[in-house]
């Protein structure tokens, strides 16, 4: 079954918009302008662009959350853009309810809160190695020397892979999210696949205490194992799921609080609150939605008066949904002690993010061990002027830091 799209002449011309998220605009300094310039400039609230493929963007936070919660009609199964065949079957979220319910259940003991609360000394103790590695030196560039290499080692250990192979996974992840190449792309997956098959057939012979032993030693409601295929899947999800958009995430929050004295401030004097640290995190990924989740309609309908056939791309960008002024106010502003924060980082749904426990976890440690060792900082003045990049999952390639 193919699952490409199909033609576009049921798209009204007044409705199509060039426009690709991939590319960011020449005056652009910040990712994030790449959607909300989409905004200011009036575009229509559900549009068509023939940029990668061809897919629809939603722009409304209401049409976007019905998307996340409506799998009936928008499906996370063969929705990659650009379309890419044969794309893996992410296990549980490339399949829809009740098929996803198997693996996440599996998951879901391993990313409870109590289960990411029990990672905390773990946590603290590579937060920090890293950061006591360079507050000596007074500056480093934050992406590579820190939000890359924390959530990246966090899945090694997780997964009972050594730290020594922290360069090949960061290698194998930057190509997966940033190239657009076919032939690129096609060969990353091939890789990521055999690293992933050689990981769980070393875990099946010899199970440790790591999510890995737990996905592969797991068995179905007949005691029997599960297929091989969807058992990489798995792995595959949880590879991409958790490594990319950590460090984005921490990127913006860090280069924020670079330019932000009151915001430092605030948060060194709840270092010791864990309730008001986390409800400021809440705020900072409410305006530092770095990802853009992606849907295929699953047969041909009308959705908010707009024609859909089956197989098209739909794209929710989470960055625009955040500061929807129907749903938060003053959402342009940033307020630490905002107390309704209805967002939509993670998702909603069915599908809504396994891992935010866990994700707001590291945020949460990364921040508090680094304003211990560095409580002031700043933005360098020599910042790489391409280091910005658009795509499902938008930041910086390099963020240099002083103090």
């Amino acid at each position: 079954m193919s699952f490409y799209p199909q033609s576009t002449d049921h798209v009204p011309s007044d409705l199509i918009v060039d426009f690709d998220f991939f590319e960011v605009p020449a005056d652009v300094s910040d990712p994030v302008d790449i959607w909300h310039g989409l905004v200011r400039r009036g575009a229509p609230p559900i549009f068509y662009t023939p940029r990668n493929g061809g897919h629809w963007v939603f722009l409304r936070y209401s049409d976007i959350a019905e998307a996340y919660r409506n799998h009936e009609i928008f499906s996370t199964h063969k929705a990659q853009i650009p379309p890419l065949e044969p794309y893996p079957v992410l296990q549980p979220n490339g399949v829809d309810p009740p098929q996803h319910d198997v693996f996440r259940k599996i998951l879901a003991p391993m990313f409870t809160p109590l289960a990411v609360r029990r990672m905390t000394e773990g946590l603290q103790h590579r937060a920090e190695g890293l950061i006591s590695g360079f507050a000596s030196k007074g500056g480093c560039d934050f992406v590579k020397d820190y939000a890359a290499k924390f959530p990246t080692g966090t899945f090694l250990e997780l997964f009972g892979l050594p730290e020594a192979r922290l360069p090949e996974f960061l290698r194998i992840s930057d190509t997966f999210f940033r190239s657009t190449d076919p032939d690129v792309r096609a060969a990353n997956l091939l890789e990521i696949f055999e690293v992933l098959e050689e990981l769980f057939r070393e875990k099946e012979r010899n199970p440790g205490n790591d999510i890995a032993s737990t996905v592969v030693q797991s068995r179905d409601a007949d005691g029997n194992p599960f297929p091989w295929e969807d058992i990489i899947n798995c792995g595959f999800l949880l590879f991409v799921a958790g490594l990319d958009t950590v460090t984005n995430t921490m990127a913006y929050v860090w280069r924020y609080l670079a330019t932000s004295p009151d915001a430092r401030q605030k948060f060194r004097d709840r270092l010791d609150d864990p309730s008001a640290f986390l409800l400021a995190i809440e705020e900072l990924m409410r305006i530092n939605a770095v990802s853009s989740i992606y849907r295929r309609v699953t047969h041909d309908c009308e959705f908010k008066g707009v024609q859909f056939r089956r197989n098209d791309r739909v794209v929710l960008p989470n960055t625009v949904a955040n500061r929807d002024p129907s749903i938060f106010r003053d959402p342009q502003t940033i307020d630490l002690d905002r107390k309704v924060n209805n967002h939509v980082t993670f998702g909603l749904g069915p599908h809504r993010c396994i891992g935010s426990h866990l994700a707001k976890r590291e945020i949460m440690i990364s921040l508090q061990e680094w304003l211990r060792h560095i409580p002031e900082f700043e933005l360098d003045p020599d910042q790489d002027a391409d280091s910005i990049f658009g795509g499902p999952v938008m930041g910086f390639t390099s963020l240099k830091l002083r103090w």
